[in-house]
């Protein structure tokens, strides 16, 4: 256990520390072995690297040739029939460098999968380096996550600069750049994780319904909501800031589906467009949660405060979706954590709006906590850590 000011963290892997309160709230549905085994594996990328198949332009095996022809092989997953999968490469022995640019955490949790390191993610940069020199890209906790070639000299380099400061020539762990690919800027596929796909078929939409979802950027679940419907539901994402509703619509022009978007706080829908009140068929909600199940995290704490404030940021928007609902109408929640009071407490919690559990059933995951709902764990799945839920609004 760690003393830090008032805070009790304990260190359930390295670098990853939970606040007292919540390791002991999650000894009631695990065991400390199998804690630390979950957050062992959050450190790592899975061993599968999923993208999504849009079925609207191509099929798996069409797209699967293309990528054969390019040299690289991708997988069918064995039950979902839009999702392919390559391989992760690695862990890989990275050389230590003399020289060293420190990325802020999410720029270094990319490099560490591969990526060019690019100016918006460099936290520190020593005045001793230039163009042409060999560096370690390191994490803020000093994680050596990769070994490249500087682009552009410390002397000229400025905030604001978004080019490319060190090309990866060798990091831990190595994914095709996909994005590189014609298929990608064709909208052939969409990166997106096995549990993600999952979401969109659980919304099953059907012909002419009308679908919100309610935290949508990028827009991933909700493109994949429109595929699925063959662009014949209405699909609204909605999001709270014009840059986030700007990506939505990127990727959905990219990958030729048809949505409606909002700029708006959803959690506020109901009153600002009553409209919707009562006559929405289904309603995704994958809210702003702790993020414990993100992989791969180099470095991570969590404290009961953070969590307690995510679950009461998260009943807003259930709140919000059971007045958005028809009577019968279906709520699709998911998150990509752990803790359950961001999701079984909170489906408990939906259950008092007047909200019915449906058993998630799907060949994929594992039973949640409460029996009914879906989760996938690290340690066992080998995917991100991921929650599921189906709701009926019954009054």
């Amino acid at each position: 256990m760690v003393n830090k000011g008032n805070e009790r963290f304990i260190e359930v892997a390295k670098d990853i520390e939970l606040g007292y309160d919540v390791y002991r709230s999650l000894l009631q549905y695990m065991d400390d072995g199998e804690i630390g085994a979950y957050f062992e594996n959050v450190r790592k990328p899975p061993r599968r690297y999923y993208i999504r198949v849009n079925t609207l332009k191509i099929s798996s095996d069409e797209l699967s040739k293309r990528f054969r022809d390019k040299g690289l092989v991708a997988y069918r997953d064995e039950v979902l029939e839009e999702a392919l999968w390559f391989p992760t490469e690695g862990p890989n022995r990275v050389e230590s460098s003399a020289k060293y640019i420190v990325a802020d955490k999410y720029a270094a949790e990319s490099v560490y999968l591969g990526s060019n390191l690019y100016g918006p993610g460099v936290l520190y940069m020593p005045s001793n380096i230039n163009a042409g020199d060999e560096v370690n890209v390191i994490s803020p906790n000093g994680e050596i996550v990769a070994l490249g070639i500087v682009k552009v000299d410390s002397s000229t380099f400025r905030k604001g600069f978004r080019g490319i400061v060190v090309e990866v020539i060798k990091s831990v762990y190595r994914l095709p750049k996909l994005r590189d690919l014609d298929e990608w800027r064709f909208g052939l596929f969409y990166e997106q994780s096995l549990p993600a796909q999952w979401v969109g078929r659980l919304i099953d939409p059907g012909l002419g319904e009308f679908i919100v979802d309610m935290c949508s950027a990028p827009g991933g679940k909700a493109t994949h909501v429109a595929q699925l419907s063959g662009n014949r539901a209405t699909v609204l994402a909605v999001d709270r800031s014009w840059a986030k509703v700007r990506q939505v619509e990127y990727n959905a022009a990219r990958l030729g589906v048809r949505l409606q978007t909002y700029i708006e706080d959803s959690r506020f829908l109901p009153n600002n467009h009553p409209e919707l009140t009562g006559n929405v068929d289904k309603v995704l909600i994958d809210p702003p949660c702790s993020d414990a199940g993100v992989r791969p995290k180099l470095h991570y704490r969590l404290t009961m405060r953070d969590v307690v404030n995510y679950m009461n940021y998260q009943r807003q928007f259930i709140k919000a979706a059971h007045a958005l609902l028809k009577l019968g109408g279906v709520l699709v929640y998911s998150t990509c954590t752990l803790p359950p009071m961001e999701n079984e407490e909170n489906v408990k919690w939906a259950i008092e709006l007047g909200f019915n559990v449906e058993y998630v059933n799907i060949p994929a995951g594992q039973r949640a906590f409460d029996g009914l709902s879906r989760r996938f764990h690290p340690h066992i799945q080998d995917t991100p850590g991921f929650f599921m839920a189906k709701l009926t609004k019954v009054k």
